[in-house]
């Protein structure tokens, strides 16, 4: 298993640096190209939601403010991208250039970001999302990627992480998707210092389900520790990212959406409650 494309969807925000920070931490550990990925909005689409009396000159206006807005934006992207290649030494590839390992690269597609990220995820090996605005890391271009295009994803808090999975806690409760994750951390699980099993439950859980993932990461030549949490009552996600953060570990890993993302979305969930909390990176998978 190897991490040889990060893809790292961008809005030209601030906060653009921090993820990119810690993208790059990755890529450099992996020796992988980052690209950032700017999801232009294509004008045409807002047409219809204008309704039918406003002039041909107003709608021109408003949709060359939107280009102009756009442009702007991904101009930031790129600069962010030159700007932390440079101070980090690492090469920008370029289209039709010879392949540097590592570096970055920058992508301008226009169209929904949702489906735009979607469709660059698949064909990347771990997809980056920062904390952003809405409070909720990655917004539902995260879904996409992780749920539509099947790919792992990474949250970067807020804040530049070097190194990413040096200590790494894992979230194991015998679903698929947990498994999923493990297996898409393996790359991180091989270089850690030190990797902890983490079982959350009641006062009867059973040590078995995490002694079994600890002799499969043995396999792969990793030492993994098998802590048993009782809950007491309280949610999973919650005691999960608690006792992560107490280990001082700087990678949590694990699935994402065991319940559906309506269940997750009105009763709340595990998923929900770590993308919304998390002071750590957490690398997810559905």
């Amino acid at each position: 298993m190897s991490v040889r494309k990060i893809l790292v969807p961008l809005a030209g925000r601030p906060e653009d640096d921090e993820v990119l920070a810690t993208a790059l931490s990755v890529a450099r550990g992996f020796g992988a190209q980052l690209v950032g990925l700017f999801a232009r909005p294509d004008p045409t689409e807002a047409l219809p939601y204008l309704g039918d009396g406003v002039s041909g000159q107003v709608i021109e206006d408003l949709m060359q403010a939107a280009r102009e807005g756009a442009d702007q934006a991904s101009g930031r992207v790129k600069a962010a991208l030159e700007r932390i290649a440079k101070e980090a030494g690492v090469a920008v590839a370029q289209k039709g250039g010879e392949p540097t390992l590592p570096s970055v690269r920058f992508l301008d597609v226009t169209g929904r970001r949702d489906e735009v990220v979607a469709t660059h995820s698949r064909l990347s090996d771990l997809v980056v999302f920062g904390e952003g605005t809405t409070g909720v890391a990655g917004g539902t271009a995260l879904e996409a990627a992780m749920m539509s295009a099947g790919r792992p994803v990474l949250i970067a808090p807020k804040k530049a992480w070097d190194p990413v999975g040096g200590s790494v806690c894992i979230g194991w409760d015998e679903s698929a998707e947990a498994a999923r994750a493990v297996t898409a951390a393996i790359p991180f699980l091989e270089k850690a210092k030190k990797v902890t099993i983490l079982c959350i439950g009641g006062k009867e859980l059973d040590p078995a389900p995490g002694s079994t993932l600890a002799d499969y990461l043995e396999l792969h030549g990793v030492v993994a520790d098998v802590h048993l949490v009782d809950a007491a009552g309280r949610a999973a996600g919650e005691v999960l990212l608690e006792n992560a953060e107490k280990a001082k570990t700087d990678l949590l890993v694990m699935g994402g959406y065991s319940h559906s993302r309506l269940v997750e979305f009105i009763i709340g969930g595990a998923t929900q409650h770590v993308r919304s909390h998390a002071t750590i990176p957490v690398l997810m998978a559905h």
